[in-house]
């Protein structure tokens, strides 16, 4: 269920980063700068970088030494997102914060029942208008790029 709802500053590309070895990217999952350097999947409760942006492709069992392919992607800032969630949303999950409950390459989800941190800020749900209360809108609130402490 995951996908780009909006990014309406037309960012772009983020800065070439080579992808951490042997990890799978597909389109829309969030990804972020690992500890040594290499771009990899967002963690659960952790920050975020920016959304893969390609087709799909696995990095090699070298590719940080050899290969050495950096995968495309998005920066997070402003852009809104669709993440299917562990429960239904209702109003009161609006203006909420939430995490990651799952870290799966394309099926990212959302856990709305109980948060850690506030990575992510609720914006709303059912984006399509078809009864789907647990497909939610969501736009990162705690942005690897801003190097502040986590909540």
């Amino acid at each position: 269920m995951q996908k780009f709802l909006r990014d309406p500053g037309g960012l772009g590309r983020g800065y070439p980063v080579i992808g951490a070895t042997s990890v799978q990217f597909t389109h829309a999952d969030p990804v972020y700068i690992d500890s040594s350097g290499f771009l990899a999947l967002a963690t659960a409760g952790g920050l975020i970088l920016g959304y893969y942006c390609g087709a799909g492709e696995t990095m090699s069992a070298t590719n940080q030494t050899v290969e050495k392919e950096c995968p495309d992607y998005v920066y997070a800032k402003d852009v809104e997102m669709v993440f299917g969630a562990d429960q239904d949303a209702t109003q009161t999950d609006i203006g909420a914060y939430c995490d990651f409950g799952t870290v799966t390459t394309g099926a990212f989800e959302l856990n709305l029942a109980a948060s850690t941190s506030a990575g992510l800020f609720v914006l709303g749900f059912d984006p399509d208008g078809e009864a789907d209360n647990d497909a939610v809108v969501v736009m990162a609130a705690e942005l690897q790029i801003l190097g502040y402490a986590q909540v």
